[in-house]
């Protein structure tokens, strides 16, 4: 069965896009609603209630008489992609709370391929975790962690559903720093199923190999971040 996205859905991802591409800050003024409908070539009902939809989730606020203006930070969801910080850290910032739309562990054994990502010996326990998170229902992370067993075996249920990083920490292992590497990524039809996405769009994929302070391997992960909605920026220095 095909799920079709309604106008109001897309209206409102439009308006998404439209707040990162002219780099509206929290308390950025939108166009009216008039100026929008033409944007987007639809309705002014349907503008208005895409705004409606996104004020629930407390991106856009609606003052009487002034406009409608962003709520949240949504430059701070592309941040600095030296900085180290988690999908929750960089959502918390932006005063967007994701929710985990879906969250799924398995228990598996090192191949030979993990574990050369790893350090670690073939046939080693493994807990590889997979997340997809979003907000107002729509994919916009998908995350896999793959991490040796022994670090996860303190680990509360809630701890799953949280923050890898600060699960970690309260458990006594500190990421501080990672290798990344990013590719450009075009979902094929398994992903969108995958995750739940309606729409073909580029995604931006981190590839990680997450560190303590001794340069013992944490975690190999692979973050796949809707390009919709993130950014991230390299500072670049000449020699």
């Amino acid at each position: 069965m095909v799920i079709r996205e309604s106008l109001v859905d897309q209206t409102k991802r439009s308006i998404l896009a439209y707040i990162f591409k002219e780099n509206l800050s929290r308390g950025g003024r939108l166009p009216s609603i008039e100026q929008l409908a033409g944007i987007f070539a639809v309705g002014k009902s349907t503008v208005r209630e895409a705004i409606k939809s996104l004020e629930q989730l407390h991106i856009l606020e609606t003052l009487q008489g002034k406009g409608t203006f962003v709520a949240v930070e949504p430059s701070s969801l592309g941040k600095d992609v030296s900085q180290l910080r988690s999908v929750t850290e960089m959502a918390k910032d932006s005063g967007i709370t994701l929710v985990n739309l879906k969250v799924e562990r398995e228990e598996i054994e090192a191949n030979a391929f993990l574990a050369q990502k790893l350090m670690v010996e073939v046939g080693t326990p493994l807990v590889f975790l997979k997340r997809i998170r979003g907000f107002g229902g729509e994919p916009i992370v998908y995350l896999e962690d793959i991490l040796p067993k022994k670090f996860t075996v303190d680990f509360s249920e809630e701890d799953w559903h949280g923050s890898l990083f600060q699960a970690l920490e309260k458990n006594g292992v500190v990421v501080t720093f990672s290798r990344a590497r990013i590719v450009p990524y075009c979902p094929d039809r398994d992903f969108m199923k995958k995750i739940g996405l309606r729409k073909r769009a580029p995604f931006l994929l981190l590839q990680h190999i997450h560190y303590d302070a001794k340069g013992r391997v944490i975690a190999f992960s692979n973050d796949y971040y809707h390009s919709e909605f993130f950014h991230f920026e390299v500072l670049r220095k000449r020699l």
